[in-house]
């Protein structure tokens, strides 16, 4: 079945849109998926370059399976080429194809694994501040991370993450008291990933959408590469999304 007969009218417009940014807006089980699966067979199938093609979403299964369907939509050859990877896996191939653009040149990514056993490490060398509240190492990875991504300040991420979005005096005392000391672990935990050159799965972003906001150089430079950028749910780390949207002309 032709991926045109799996579409509305809706859809189809948005497949065969002929601008240049296109925002699809629409609830859980409605398409969008199957729309960028026609998005990108449609483009090649009028003459785009298939390796041109980047398509984005949050897990490399969803990445490789949107890949797939696009392929059998078309002649075998005409997609084999195309690209498909999750927001953080792209992100470290422009960093590893780019270092020095990007400032990340001699720079190691790490995992979840080390990033927990950095964050064992400040505990244990800040046992003081760390004896003081009832956060584990992993939670504090997590409220570091959810800060980084959502923008909130750590009153806030530590309100949302550790006492369940309450908002009342006893709350804000018990965030009061602890703040300083957790403030103490995160920073340490920022200047030990420094020091080692070592960058996390949120620096992939942050370093990438830094670079294309800022660094006509770096639009310039993926704009050569990609012709067409498809994202399935974009994410909402506000300035990745628009260093995205602004990267392809």
């Amino acid at each position: 079945m032709s991926y045109r007969e799996s579409l509305n009218e809706q859809q189809l417009k948005a497949v065969e849109f002929k601008g240049q940014h296109l925002l699809v807006l629409a609830g859980a089980g409605t398409g969008k998926t199957r729309t960028i699966i026609g998005r990108a067979a449609y483009l090649v199938e009028k003459g785009a370059q298939a390796s041109k093609i980047q398509i984005l979403t949050f897990t490399k299964k969803a990445a490789n399976e949107i890949v797939e369907r696009v392929k059998s939509n078309l002649p075998k050859a005409s997609a084999q080429s195309l690209n498909g990877a999750t927001f953080h896996s792209w992100c470290n191939q422009l960093i590893i194809k780019y270092p020095n653009l990007f400032g990340a040149a001699n720079f190691t990514v790490i995992d979840p694994d080390d990033q927990l056993g950095i964050m064992k490490m400040i505990c244990g060398n800040y046992k003081e501040a760390y004896s003081k509240f009832r956060i584990k190492p992993q939670q504090l990875i997590d409220i570091y991370s959810y800060a980084r991504n959502t923008k909130k300040n750590l009153t806030e991420s530590l309100r949302d993450l550790v006492y369940n979005g309450k908002n009342d005096k006893d709350t804000d005392y018990e965030i009061s008291a602890i703040k300083t000391d957790v403030e103490l672990l995160l920073r340490a935990y920022q200047k030990k990933k420094m020091e080692l050159r070592y960058l996390d799965y949120d620096d992939l972003l942050l370093v990438v959408s830094t670079q294309l906001n800022s660094n006509p150089e770096a639009k310039s430079l993926l704009a050569q590469d990609l012709d067409y950028l498809l994202v399935d749910e974009m994410p909402g780390h506000e300035s990745f999304t628009v260093g995205i949207a602004n990267a392809i002309y």
